[in-house]
């Protein structure tokens, strides 16, 4: 098998398993967004801070951050129908999520402008996040 058809079959699986994600940077989906991040936890970078993070999504709607500057953040979470991340702390934020092909994820703003990933999601509260 060469390496195009393996990607395909890989694609393919991958699609069957997870009927609302992409590989191929489109937005996530409501409810493949909700699965990713409801009673998860992430990390990843913060690409106009150039900090790196640390979140719990509580399934409650509540989420708590901490960045490597030891700045917190909490507040409240919910997909929109339409798929799009909306969190309120300081301020609203309305985000878009897409999947990279390595894996990760990327959160976009308004523009459409990559604003910080998500590369690694663990099951849980590993590093006990209080939802605020």
């Amino acid at each position: 098998m060469n390496n195009t058809s393996r990607s395909i079959l890989v694609f393919t699986f991958l699609a069957l398993i997870f009927p609302g994600l992409s590989l191929s940077g489109e937005q996530l989906n409501k409810d493949s967004l909700e699965k990713l991040i409801k009673g998860n936890s992430a990390e990843g970078k913060k690409i106009t801070w150039n900090t790196t993070y640390k979140m719990y999504f509580d399934p409650s709607g509540k989420f708590s951050r901490i960045d490597s500057l030891n700045n917190k953040e909490g507040g409240e979470w919910k997909v929109e129908n339409d798929g799009t991340l909306v969190m309120s702390g300081r301020k609203e934020k309305r985000r878009t999520v897409s999947q990279r092909s390595d894996g990760g994820y990327d959160v976009h703003n308004r523009a459409g402008d990559v604003i910080w990933t998500m590369d690694k999601i663990t099951s849980g509260n590993p590093y006990n996040l209080v939802p605020e």
